[in-house]
């Protein structure tokens, strides 16, 4: 089973059905925090939508070796990251994720996204890697920004959420960006 320590009590884990319950109770204490920025937050209200939101992501895995991961701290699910298919003609794909309130200000986020960043850039081959979040979600950009994407516009009215289009500040990392970040670390 993959596990990946990130240190300071916090670890990656590949995401199984399993884990369903936890996922459960993270968006339950966490429902109005995701779910402003996140549709998904208001749909998962019982084990079987957190089995199925994970069976997607294990299928994903199954399909291009890129695994959707939850994140732990201190033994309690916090967060976690997702892919969208990949694309292999372009060697790329967009990345997602989401911390539970009780967990940011830690530099969790960061670390799991530049594990798996390494998967990506390292073990796959992806060339690409994209990242969308609404431009009024300071703290996704933030997090963005401080592992290196680099902004590339806004994509206007990108997607819809509550029912309502909203415009995406878009982002990508090179694999020339991640072994130039990789070098000076």
């Amino acid at each position: 089973m993959f596990k990946h320590d990130l240190g300071d009590g916090a670890d990656l884990r590949i995401f199984d059905r399993v884990q369903a319950p936890a996922f459960l109770t993270l968006v339950e204490a966490n429902r109005d925090h995701f779910g402003a920025w996140l549709d998904w937050a208001y749909t998962i209200t019982t084990v079987e939508d957190a089995q199925a939101f994970i069976k997607r992501g294990m299928s994903r895995y199954a399909e291009d070796g890129l695994p959707w991961t939850s994140i732990w701290l201190d033994g309690r699910m916090v967060g976690g990251i997702l892919f969208f298919p990949v694309d292999w003609h372009a060697r790329s794909t967009m990345i997602g994720y989401w911390l539970g309130q009780e967990a940011t200000g830690r530099g969790v986020m960061s670390r799991a996204i530049r594990a798996m960043l390494g998967v990506a850039f390292d073990d796959l081959k992806l060339n690409r890697i994209t990242l969308e979040a609404e431009v009024n979600n300071r703290p996704s950009r933030a997090v963005a920004e401080r592992v290196g994407f680099a902004f590339e516009g806004v994509h206007r009215h990108g997607w819809v959420r509550g029912g309502n289009f909203v415009d995406m500040a878009a982002y990508a990392m090179l694999a020339s960006d991640w072994q130039r970040l990789k070098a000076e670390r």
